[in-house]
């Protein structure tokens, strides 16, 4: 089990939650979560409880994370953070999160988003040019990972996740 924590740029806690480790390599930790999850959202300051399988990449080295939701009714969702690589210890993985995001509410149709959000926090938090280069340069690195299906986007992710699934719950779809 492992602590997950996102951070804002200026250290504040942005929302936190547990997950299983599933696998820790040299380039990634996975991590998988099923059904009553609970987020604790301290920006919103808000508790949600998640009834989806969840299945969260941390690239170790890289400033983005994959995040996939198999929802109940079979609906498969993901979600790219993108941020600064983040710090792993044996208990704790934090993520420092720059706002903008990929998001697929469909397969393969990923959408770029928050990018106000991130106009409005560059201001607020003071980021350095070098990093705004960094973002964009992550988010272009994460598109071109998607049309090439590589790793974390080459599918096999999506394949785990419905076998945990239905192993945890064998009538799931």
């Amino acid at each position: 089990m492992k602590n997950v924590s996102l951070l804002k740029y200026d250290q504040q806690l942005h929302y936190e939650w547990s997950s299983h480790v599933l696998e820790e390599t040299e380039d990634y930790v996975l991590l998988y979560a099923g059904p009553g999850r609970t987020l604790q959202h301290h920006t919103r300051g808000a508790c949600y409880t998640y009834d989806s399988h969840s299945l969260e990449c941390f690239m170790r080295h890289e400033g983005f994370t994959l995040q996939l939701d198999l929802e109940q009714d079979g609906t498969m969702r993901g979600y790219s953070n993108i941020g600064l690589p983040p710090t792993v210890t044996d208990e704790e993985i934090h993520f420092i999160d720059l706002d903008v995001d990929l998001v697929a509410r469909e397969p393969g149709e990923w959408q770029l988003v928050d990018e106000e959000e991130f106009d409005i926090n560059r201001i607020r938090y003071g980021y350095p040019d070098a990093l705004v280069e960094q973002v964009w340069h992550t988010v272009a690195e994460v598109k071109r990972r998607i049309e090439h299906q590589q790793f974390p986007f080459d599918g096999s992710l999506e394949r785990r996740l419905i076998e945990l699934a239905q192993r945890e719950m064998p009538h799931f779809l």
